[in-house]
């Protein structure tokens, strides 16, 4: 096995062939214009997209929970407006079924008053019949008894 921490050890010997020398400058320089021009290039647009894809969805929600109030206050309208026509309709069919049912009760009285008339009529009309026929039937007993009597009580 080979120790590590010893001075014969290769990698030892490589941690510390590394020194700081002016290529260090040189890589510092470059990684921070590659970190500028990635900041404006990549990191701030990106940021931006993430930063407006968060607002739009808040609004979207706040949008969407605008909405759901305005539905439900819309819909309780609706409710309240559908069961004030529902009592309204259910008003006018009772009145419409009383105005109907008082309007029978007047042409039953009507026809009920005339027929009374006419039957008062109609009896009168009899009466008078029944009387007129019972003057002649007894006038026509009379000229039968008076034929019998002749008949039978020979005058001479």
């Amino acid at each position: 096995m080979i120790d590590v921490m010893t001075a014969s050890s290769p990698l030892l010997v490589a941690a510390v062939a590394i020194d700081i020398d002016g290529t260090l400058f040189v890589q510092m320089g470059a990684f921070l214009l590659v970190f500028v021009i990635l900041n404006f290039v990549l990191i701030k647009p990106y940021l931006k997209t993430l930063e407006a894809r968060q607002e739009s969805v808040q609004g979207s929600s706040e949008e969407a929970g605008e909405m759901d109030a305005q539905t439900a206050v819309l819909t309780a309208s609706y409710d309240e407006k559908l069961s004030q026509a529902r009592r309204e309709a259910q008003d006018v069919r009772e009145s419409l079924r009383n105005q109907g049912l008082a309007e029978q009760d007047d042409i039953l009285e009507e026809v009920r008053e005339e027929l009374g008339g006419k039957l008062a009529e109609e009896r009168k009309v009899i009466e008078e019949r029944v009387v007129a026929a019972r003057a002649e039937i007894d006038e026509r007993a009379r000229a039968l008894a008076e034929a019998m009597v002749q008949k039978v009580l020979p005058q001479g």
